[in-house]
């Protein structure tokens, strides 16, 4: 009899999202695969757009560093050292100058970015208000009605909220593994729609500043709804196939029965795609003589303030200290939750991608660092 309650039980729990999180474990870089999934395809012929050429300049590659986090090794080792499993790649133009793989990451091997895919859910958005499907003073109301009879603050927050990570919404950004947090049960949870008539708010919409995952994903919601098609096909259109990406890429959905995308992270690509997003903003929008988004929108995305903690649509800027106060840098990136960075350089004309299953050290920072030595 104890035996069959105990499976009574079980059964009971399987869908809860408790449930899910002690079964699947902390995120990693695969865990996209226990999800249901959308395919965001590349062309059917791809073009070789990022080269290695043995006539490239091996600074990256031969030079040791001694210093910071560095003891007399190139960049290579030093990742060799602190990564584990991962990738790392460097690009100036489209020309390769160093990649590398460690443990089981090989060219084009598709990992879960997590929160990259803000950014790059922000450089939809930009395509969508391009387009006339949007505007980011819209109320998330207008594309989220369910929220219009839930708490009266929803019709005050705005898509530009969402975008700036200023939407008073009280919900715990954790990452430390518990299977019953906020974060698990947007992570695991299924119809994230439901969730968000649950949420309450800490701060009136637009008074300051908080990341969380929440904001994006409402932001992935309102998108969908107001371009009329899915996310991962949207992706597809606007930005896989017309920057000639190499290979396909995957964005993990909250269930197979509601099919939103996890537009806050659940991303799912690999180096050498994602140097070319970062190609895409150093080049103001512009695609092979092709605009992509509107230079407004990536001028607002890598140019942010201290106001909102150098945080501008899904990116960051590096800040620095100059005569004894906060800078804020034209150096801008996005960072996902092991580390997964992708960091360019506007005046150098440098990308920077990693990947990988380990935070290792803040590698936004020692890339700022490499940019410093370079321009020295």
């Amino acid at each position: 009899m104890k035996n069959l309650l105990f499976i009574i039980l079980l059964v009971t729990l399987s869908s809860c999202t408790a449930v899910r999180s002690i079964k699947f474990g902390t995120p990693s870089t695969d865990t996209y695969l226990n999800f249901a999934l959308d395919t965001i395809a590349t062309r059917d012929t791809i073009k070789q757009i990022l080269i290695s050429s043995e006539n490239h300049d091996r600074y990256f590659e031969d030079s040791k560093f001694t210093g910071g986090r560095f003891n007399s090794e190139t960049i290579g080792e030093y990742f060799a050292r602190v990564r584990g499993n991962g990738a790392l790649l460097i690009v100036r133009n489209d020309t390769i100058l160093l990649e590398k793989y460690y443990g089981k990451f090989s060219p084009l091997s598709p990992s879960n970015i997590f929160s990259i895919s803000k950014a790059i859910t922000a450089l939809l958005c930009g395509i969508a208000v391009d387009e006339g499907f949007i505007s980011i003073t819209d109320p998330v109301t207008k594309y989220i009605p369910e929220l219009n009879n839930t708490n009266p603050l929803f019709k005050e927050l705005t898509i530009e909220h969402l975008l700036d990570m200023r939407t008073g919404l009280d919900f715990e950004e954790s990452y430390g593994w518990n299977p019953f947090s906020k974060m698990a049960n947007l992570y695991y949870g299924k119809d994230v729609v439901s969730q968000f008539k649950k949420l309450h708010f800490k701060s009136k919409p637009g008074t300051k500043h908080y990341y969380n995952s929440m904001a994006t994903a409402l932001l992935g919601v309102a998108l969908e709804r107001a371009v009329g098609i899915p996310f991962a096909e949207y992706l597809q259109e606007k930005v896989w196939k017309p920057l000639d990406m190499e290979n396909d890429a995957f964005i993990s959905l909250d269930d197979s029965k509601h099919r939103q995308a996890k537009a806050y992270g659940g991303l799912v690509s690999n180096v050498r795609d994602l140097a070319k997003i970062g190609r895409l903003y150093i080049n103001g929008g512009v695609y092979n003589n092709k605009r992509i988004v509107s230079k407004e929108w990536i001028d607002r995305s890598t140019h942010s303030s201290l106001d909102n903690e150098a945080y501008s649509l899904g990116w960051n800027n590096i800040i620095t200290r100059i005569d004894g106060r906060d800078v804020v840098t034209p150096r801008f990136f996005a960072i996902g939750l092991y580390g997964q960075v992708l960091f360019c350089d506007p005046v150098q004309n440098l990308i920077f991608v990693t990947l990988g299953e380990k935070k290792g050290c803040e590698y936004h920072l020692l890339f700022d660092d490499f940019c410093n030595l370079i321009q020295k």
